[in-house]
């Protein structure tokens, strides 16, 4: 491989932030592209995007981002990455916390699932879940609220 091409392969040793992801598929979009997928099968990594699931993804994201808090005191649960929503194990069927559980920081109270990729939504304080507004299945954008936490 000569410079130039070295200079225009990112490394993949870690998934990229939400907003480059963004932007990958923004530029696949503006060069008449449909998809493009990068895999790493030393770290296990793969990540495919499609450029027409951006234009979905993207309105959603700005419009949790303006979304203000529900309950004044209580906290949001955003997502840090996007995806479908899932508020229950995947293998018993358990809800991660319904309304009225009390959570730790830290604990996984969602998954955000693309393909067959997982990405654990955790609890950004600890309390009790007063509010789920998100939908289970529902693609959500980065930084959706998926539900609400008043701290103890």
């Amino acid at each position: 491989m000569n410079n130039r091409s070295e200079q225009l392969v990112p490394h993949f040793d870690r998934l990229p932030e939400p907003e480059q992801i963004v932007q990958m598929a923004t530029w696949l979009a503006q060069a008449g592209l449909d998809s493009l997928e990068l895999t790493n099968e030393a770290a296990g990594l793969k990540l495919r995007i499609r450029a027409e699931q951006v234009a979905t993804i993207l309105p959603t994201a700005q419009a949790a981002a303006q979304q203000a808090d529900v309950g004044a005191g209580d906290v949001a649960v955003k997502t840090p990455y996007f995806g479908h929503l899932c508020l229950t194990h995947p293998s018993s069927d358990t809800p991660f916390a319904p309304v009225g559980t009390k959570v730790v920081q830290g604990e996984v109270v969602a998954l955000l699932t693309l393909d067959s990729l997982q990405v654990q939504v955790t609890a950004p304080v600890a309390g009790t879940v007063v509010d789920i507004v998100g939908q289970p299945g529902a693609l959500v954008g980065y930084g959706a609220t998926v539900m609400q936490i008043r701290p103890d």
